[in-house]
């Protein structure tokens, strides 16, 4: 049996986590609305990268008269997330902070500042330098990948010619062969989307590298020494995530090497300075 005190301070921690729940949902419920207000803005946004690509005037179809609307309200849900993000981190800091100690309210505090700095720098890096030029390339590459057909003349036509026409009529000549984009909107928000999480979410491994040496489950050395692996690794998780195009890959490949290697130095250092302060 519990003694009152513990089943108080249980009841007390229950009341504390309803509280918070309830005002996330509020909160979840004020971002969809402000994001809903500014859909057209926030479309116009994500699209932007898509401008170098079709010469300035990007356009985005629709099959159905109700497929604008349902994806605006995705659209809108998950902007209202984004939106919402600093107050449901205020609300789940001020749930546990409570049970952690000064020290551990420090890491938590800067182990979430660089995470939202990392993050947003994966977004910005991919959303100013990959996606303009990544859809640029991949647009041109398919409007470019067809030649000339020769064009097969009609039945008609070669009776003509065999019974007597004048005119050369089993050569109808050469055609060219165009492909032209017809993006649609629900799978180019889609792609987008996952597109900007992903690099987002590739522009933690700072902070997972720093983890695991501070913890001390690899060394800097080792993971010196890992690194020419971690070259196959970052091609193969560039090409998971990325349009099936080299220039995009390298693109998220490179910066993900240079996070290792900086990362990997940094750890060093730290793990270097606290061997001195132990000795002494």
């Amino acid at each position: 049996m519990l003694s009152p005190s513990t089943r108080e301070s249980i009841m007390s921690h229950f009341r504390e986590l309803v509280y918070r729940i309830k005002w996330i949902l509020v909160w979840l419920i004020v971002g969809f609305g402000v994001a809903y207000f500014i859909r057209t803005e926030i479309l116009d946004f994500l699209v932007a990268p898509l401008g170098p690509a079709m010469e300035g005037n990007p356009q985005l179809h629709f099959t159905s008269p109700v497929e604008p609307f349902f994806t605006y309200l995705k659209l809108s849900m998950k902007a209202g997330i984004f939106l919402a993000m600093p107050f449901i981190l205020y609300h789940l800091w001020s749930f546990i902070a409570p049970g952690l100690y000064k020290k551990e309210r420090r890491l938590v505090i800067t182990v979430t500042f660089f995470g939202v700095l990392f993050f947003a720098g994966g977004v910005l890096f991919a959303y100013y330098l990959v996606f303009p030029y990544g859809f640029k390339f991949l647009i041109k590459f398919a409007q470019d990948s067809p030649g000339n057909v020769q064009l097969l003349p009609l039945v008609g036509d070669i009776f003509k010619e065999v019974f007597g026409s004048q005119t050369p009529l089993l050569d109808p000549g050469m055609a060219k062969v165009a492909l032209t984009p017809t993006i649609m909107m629900g799978d180019y928000l889609k792609l987008i989307i996952n597109l900007l999480l992903a690099f987002g979410i590739v522009f933690e491994l700072p902070l997972l590298i720093y983890f695991l040496v501070t913890t001390g489950i690899v060394s800097p050395r080792g993971l010196l020494g890992f690194f020419r692996y971690f070259v196959v690794i970052a091609f193969t998780i560039s090409a998971i995530l990325t349009p099936p195009d080299v220039i995009t890959q390298v693109m998220m490949a490179l910066p993900l090497m240079a996070m290792y290697l900086i990362s990997t130095l940094f750890a060093w250092a730290v793990v270097s300075r606290r061997q001195r302060s132990t000795k002494r």
